[in-house]
């Protein structure tokens, strides 16, 4: 009868001296194509002013949208006005400093920026601004 001898096996080597560089790659990849998406908002016209004030931190600001036809808008998404309340409560508890910006269409009836007022009052939120367009006269 014949036997048999084992032979010791040699495991099989995966290369791993390259998945740095890989995920380095990788990294440097997904920096070059990621596109961070901005707030498109509501199709408005701002109303003029003679002098107005550059809000240089735009991290703590939160814009909110209103344009001729009524229309609310916060974050891209159409709101009512309970609806403003609610998501200017929540933002403002994830960031106590946030200003809120109201970018009223001209032709608004100020009845409804009012309305948008007291919502972001109720809320809590009582840092406000107007954007407006500067007019250089002259």
């Amino acid at each position: 009868m014949r036997k048999f001898i084992k032979k010791a096996r040699r495991e099989a080597d995966i290369p791993t001296a390259s998945t740095a560089d890989i995920a380095f790659l990788l990294i440097i990849f997904f920096m070059l194509s990621t596109v961070f998406r901005t707030e498109l908002g509501l199709k408005i016209t701002l109303p003029g002013a003679e002098s107005t004030e550059r809000l240089l931190k735009r991290r703590n600001v939160a814009n909110v949208w209103l344009d001729r036809t009524g229309r609310i808008s916060i974050n891209d998404n159409l709101l009512d006005m309970n609806g403003v309340k609610s998501v200017m409560t929540g933002k403002l508890a994830d960031n106590p400093d946030l200003i809120a910006e109201i970018r009223a269409d001209e032709e608004i009836d100020y009845g409804r920026v009012n309305d948008i007022l007291e919502s972001l009052k109720d809320a809590g939120a009582l840092k406000v601004t107007f954007a407006t367009q500067f007019e250089q006269r002259g």
